[in-house]
C-alpha cells in the first residue's frame, strides 16, 4: 500500500469550490495539483472537441482520468505537503455512480493508495455551468455521498467542509492540517 501522508485531497462534486480553495492554498505557498478530469477536457478542447464530445464515451473518459491521475501523482513531490484536486478513491465513486465495471488495474490503484487528510466540499446549493461541466445540480448530492463512502471504505475519514465562505473553508482546512501535522511530529 502506498500511503501519502503529506498529500491531502480536496474532493466534492462539480461546482463545490474545490478549485477556489486550491487557489487560496496556493496563495499561502502550498503545492497544489489540478483535477485530472478538467485537464482531460482541456486537452480535448485544444483539439477542437467540446466537453460533451469528449465525454460521449463516459467509460473511456473515466479510464483516461484515472490514467491522468496516475501521471499527475507520479510528479508530486514526496515528503512535502501537497493538496490534490481529487484522489484515486474519487474514481471509485464515479465508477459506482455510472455503474461501470471496475477493471483490475483501476481497482489495484484504488486499493493501494491512501492519503493524509481528505476534505469533502459540501454542495454550495447552486451549480455554475462552465465549459468543462456536463453534470446537473442534482448530481452533486448523490456524488457527494458516494465520495464520502469511497474514502471511508479505505480507512480515511473525510472532513466535511460546509457550504460557507471561502475564508471559512480555508480556516477549516488549515485548522485540520495543523492538528494533523502536530500529531505526526515525533515526540522528543
Amino acid at each position: 500500500m502506498t500511503k501519502h501522508a503529506d498529500w491531502h485531497i480536496i474532493t466534492g462534486g462539480p461546482s463545490t469550490g474545490k478549485t477556489t480553495l486550491q487557489m487560496e492554498l496556493a496563495k499561502l505557498g502550498y503545492e497544489t495539483v489540478e483535477e485530472a478530469a478538467r485537464l482531460e477536457i482541456d486537452d480535448a478542447i485544444a483539439k477542437g472537441l467540446t466537453a460533451e464530445e469528449r465525454r460521449e464515451d463516459e467509460k473511456r473518459f473515466q479510464d483516461d482520468v484515472v490514467q491522468r491521475r496516475v501521471e499527475l501523482e507520479a510528479a508530486v513531490p514526496r515528503q512535502k505537503t501537497v493538496f490534490l484536486d481529487r484522489g484515486m478513491q474519487d474514481s471509485l465513486a464515479y465508477y459506482r455512480y455510472y455503474n461501470f465495471p471496475i477493471e483490475d488495474w483501476i481497482m489495484n490503484l484504488v486499493d493501494q493508495t491512501r492519503y493524509g487528510l481528505v476534505f469533502l466540499m459540501e454542495p454550495l446549493g447552486f451549480y455554475k455551468k462552465d465549459y468543462a461541466r456536463t453534470e446537473v445540480l442534482e448530481f452533486n448530492d448523490y456524488i457527494t455521498e458516494l465520495l464520502f463512502e469511497a474514502y471511508k471504505e479505505y480507512g480515511m475519514k473525510p472532513v466535511r467542509v460546509p457550504a460557507v465562505s471561502v475564508e471559512a473553508r480555508l480556516k477549516i482546512v488549515l485548522e485540520h492540517l495543523k492538528k494533523y501535522e502536530t500529531k505526526r511530529k515525533p515526540k522528543v
